[in-house]
């Protein structure tokens, strides 16, 4: 067996980055604190100090005072329905799940053992299938894998999400019992022999799925229950445990499970913390370019493990930024959890959230999540088939609701610019966005292993009578679009610079893009249509550009 770490990063080599490749005017910039929680950020035995933390504020989303908009389609935001991990080869019920209009793509938990059954031998055909009818409906994957609680168990013998041959190569496991009293296995989240397989098994799904543009987010997890961050079963019925059980029958509760864990294997908080930051660096290092996804759930359910959560958020989120969404994972009822609510509320400014949501919640369960989800600033949403399909009122005005208001949802309302410009002038446009969503559009800008939210560019395109491109004319709003809060009006005015263009008449258009990548945003279209359209191009109408000489000045739009 040969287990290696393939990635490594160190505080010498982020120095060295920062002072060679951005320079010291840049380092200057940060504050010295801020670099101090990016490098390490601090333990904190309470979070509860305000003084410890960034100031948290609840949202109180208002949708009576925001008009009637169509759902607004972006990459990152939407409701992504779950796919069962026992149907992840039904391509005829995922296709059913992508065609529906309301899903912005599917969301997936796969077992660990499913796609390494053998050591060092690959299935990643379950991905692949998925992944293909994503490409055809021009939609994403939201994906997870799992080393304990996803696969179901049946029969007499002990099943497992994590590989039957990495427990024989040597790791330590705990043995449970779901409330189906069948024999389940998970490994020792900390065990070294664990850590170095499953390690070399991300960054071998790192390089086979880094970059790929179907892929809404990677899960981050590394002993998590179900891809998630709690360390042991969720689902357990702590009352009424047998409390003759041992590790060789099998535990029947989540308390028996940490207990032994405690006692028999010598677990801490301190060592829960640490493993959680060895597994939060693995995944970036493996997917430096795909966005990862962390379950903000205490790794137990206890005082120390809100604390440990709190720790973990920091680290993540200080360090790698934007790079991380955040997700609520697995909502029981419409009722918010304080440690999770709290840290959803304090980094939602950094990054975009998310809800996991299970089958078993009912309409009116739905109905308070459509408004709590949009209160959060909660941009996409985990939703069972059940729950989607369901033909309840309630439950769809819910879900109708959410798709209208979730993540940042852009009406522009204003795009002028003159019928005519003398050759060598600037261009006077003028413009007004409103944004109708929870959420902000936060373009993430790299700086050093960290993404931060910046803002997206107003770009107008001028083309030729043939189609052709001939300029492309980018402006950063004078207030940034990470900054666009809910029911603001943003208007401004601005002279922008045009390119020496040949004397005739061009289309022109608007769009907010990424300038890296060449995307473009969705938005609506309010300026004269009763109800707004949804375009990533809105046009602009002709611009003639005439010799200075020979032309008169005509007034604009």
């Amino acid at each position: 067996m040969k287990y290696t770490r393939k990635y490594a990063i160190g505080f010498t080599v982020a120095v060295a980055a920062c002072s060679l490749s951005l320079g010291p005017a840049a380092c200057a910039k940060n504050k010295a604190v801020e670099y101090m929680k990016y490098f390490n950020p601090l333990p904190q035995k309470n979070y509860l100090n305000e003084s410890q933390d960034r100031l948290i504020k609840k949202g109180n989303f208002k949708t009576a005072q925001l008009p009637s908009t169509p759902q607004v389609k972006n990459p990152e935001l939407g409701f992504f329905a779950i796919v069962p991990a026992e149907k992840s080869r039904d391509l005829d019920f995922a296709e059913k799940l992508l065609a529906d209009e309301k899903t912005n793509g599917i969301s997936l938990l796969l077992p660990w053992s499913s796609l390494e059954p053998e050591e060092e031998k690959y299935d990643w055909s379950s991905i692949d299938g998925l992944l293909s009818l994503c490409e055809k409906h021009k939609k994403s994957l939201l994906l997870r894998v799992s080393t304990a609680g996803a696969l179901q168990a049946s029969g007499d013998k002990a099943v497992s999400d994590t590989p039957a041959w990495v427990f024989a190569n040597g790791a330590k496991s705990v043995k449970f019992l779901d409330k189906d009293k069948k024999a389940r296995l998970m490994p020792v989240f900390w065990d070294q022999t664990y850590l170095a397989a499953f390690s070399n098994f991300i960054n071998e799904m790192g390089s086979r799925y880094d970059k790929n543009l179907l892929i809404h987010s990677i899960g981050i997890t590394g002993g998590g229950y179900r891809g998630g961050t709690s360390i042991v079963p969720t689902d357990l019925d702590n009352k009424g445990a047998d409390k003759t059980a041992t590790n060789e029958t099998g535990f029947s509760s989540s308390d028996q499970i940490e207990d032994y864990l405690r006692k028999q294997q010598g677990m801490t908080q301190k060592q829960i913390i640490d493993h959680w930051k060895y597994v939060a660096d693995l995944f970036p290092q493996a997917f430096p370019n795909t966005r990862l996804n962390f379950a903000i759930n205490p790794p137990t359910h206890n005082r120390a493990g809100e604390d440990a959560l709190d720790e973990i958020s920091d680290y993540l989120l200080y360090r790698y930024g934007e790079h991380i969404y955040i997700t609520r994972q697995d909502l029981k009822n419409g009722k918010h959890g304080f440690d999770d609510y709290r840290v959803l509320l304090k980094f939602r400014p950094d990054t975009y959230a998310g809800l996991s949501l299970l089958p078993t919640l009912d309409a009116d369960d739905m109905q308070r999540i459509s408004k709590t989800a949009l209160d959060d600033g909660i941009s996409f949403i985990e939703i069972p088939a059940e729950i989607l399909s369901n033909s309840d009122p309630i439950i769809q005005q819910s879900i109708s609701k959410l798709a209208s208001h979730m993540g940042y949802q852009i009406i522009s309302q204003k795009a002028v610019i003159p019928a005519e410009i003398f050759q060598g002038d600037q261009l006077k446009a003028e413009f007004s966005f409103l944004n109708v969503g929870d959420s902000s559009p936060k373009r993430p800008v790299r700086e050093l292993d960290k993404d931060v939210p910046s803002s997206y560019k107003v770009m107008i395109e001028l083309k030729d009578d043939n189609g052709k491109v001939v300029a492309k004319i980018l402006h950063t709003p004078e207030k940034k679009t990470e900054s666009w809060k809910t029911g603001e009006i943003v208007n401004w005015q601005q002279s922008l610079r045009l390119p020496q263009l040949p004397l005739g008449e061009y289309s022109a258009s608007l769009s907010l893009v990424d300038p890296a990548s060449d995307k473009k945003l969705n938005l609506l279209d309010g300026r004269n249509a009763e109800k707004p359209q949804v375009q990533c191009e809105l046009a602009l109408g002709k611009l003639k550009v005439l010799a200075p000489a020979t032309a008169n000045k005509t007034v604009p739009n």
